[in-house]
């Protein structure tokens, strides 16, 4: 988020800090980092020196956002961000309306819009086959989600869609889009039709699953400033075909991300692996369908937002149909006759 909560105040975090995490906080800084409009995040200076990430969330959806990161930590992927716990051994604490996450500060930038160097791509691609190839205990397996095939964000499309139908807007992100939504709601229709089409092919199938990111795009690899690969931001982890991580860099989803060069270092890392294009496929269309659903919901349905946040919405959703990017390489995709 572009802008913090105007109803949590940084003596609250500092507070928060202090009574669950023992932490005496000399500097609190607000980083306008990343697009979830139910997150925020502070880089937080200790009077001892040492600094963490802090990540504020409007709740926990996801419980396993958390645990997966600290079991890997736990069984030997050093380079995942894991939460640290709290001083009662939680993930996570209550701060009000919100819920706080604490992590290691580690010292560098995310990989994206960044030139990776070839043994960066190949790192890349090594720690994810650890990931997807981790043993899943048990315990962990009982907090994981299993992917249902059912694309994310299409009751937020039909909400969206519907909203705008019998609306006029004064609003000048709602106006602008909701214009753009009704030139390109055929197309918005087609995505999610075969998002759904695709994903009751695959489940019929019911392909091998995995332990999955889920949302490893270049914007959640940090480089730190020796140049070493990390992991971050397990927000969405789940059981699902290897294709749902395998789909970043794949073809990516934007052409500006990964190029053929790249993918193949990727693979030097990974180790020879057969894509299944229609899982492949399934993925594209349902990261556009998602993308598009929250954004919509962004801009129509979060009064909360600020201005810049709620315009920049419509901005990122619209950009998603430019050449190159999500709608076009979903559209492109290979999809296997059946």
């Amino acid at each position: 988020m572009r802008e913090p909560p105007d109803n949590l105040t940084e003596d609250a975090l500092r507070a928060c800090l202090r009574d669950r995490y023992g932490l005496s906080v000399a500097d609190l800084t607000f980083l306008p980092l990343g697009y979830d409009s139910s997150a925020w995040v502070y880089r937080a200076q200790a009077t001892d020196g040492a600094t963490y990430f802090l990540k504020v969330r409007v709740s926990i959806e996801n419980e396993a956002g958390l645990v997966v990161p600290r079991y890997l930590r736990d069984h030997g992927l050093a380079h995942v961000v894991a939460p640290l716990p709290a001083t009662d051994g939680a993930l996570w604490t209550d701060a009000g309306d919100y819920v706080l996450i604490l992590y290691p500060f580690v010292e560098g930038s995310a990989a994206w819009g960044r030139e990776m160097t070839p043994q960066q791509w190949r790192d890349y691609g090594a720690l994810m086959r650890q990931v997807h190839d981790i043993p899943v205990a048990p315990d962990l397996a009982r907090v994981l989600r299993r992917d249902r095939f059912v694309p994310d964000g299409a009751a937020a499309i039909r909400r969206v869609d519907a909203h705008i139908s019998t609306r006029h807007f004064d609003d000048p992100a709602e106006q602008r889009l909701a214009r753009f939504w009704q030139e390109r709601r055929g197309v918005i229709r087609i995505l999610l039709e075969r998002a759904e089409d695709l994903g009751r092919r695959l489940a019929a199938i019911a392909p091998p699953l995995v332990l999955c990111h889920a949302d490893i795009h270049t914007a959640n690899v940090l480089l730190d400033t020796d140049g070493r690969v990390w992991f971050v931001d397990w927000d969405e982890t789940l059981l699902a075909p290897r294709e749902r991580d395998l789909m970043f860099v794949v073809g990516g989803i934007s052409s500006t991300l990964v190029s053929p060069r790249e993918e193949a270092y990727f693979f030097e890392g990974y180790g020879s692996i057969k894509v299944d294009p229609l899982a492949l496929a399934y993925y594209r269309y349902c990261w556009a369908v998602g993308d598009i659903g929250a954004f919509g919901e962004q801009v129509f349905f979060r009064p909360d937002l600020g201005p810049d946040t709620r315009r920049e919405g419509a901005e990122m959703l619209m950009g998603l149909f430019e050449t190159g990017e999500i709608v076009d390489i979903a559209l492109g995709s290979e999809i296997p006759a059946g």
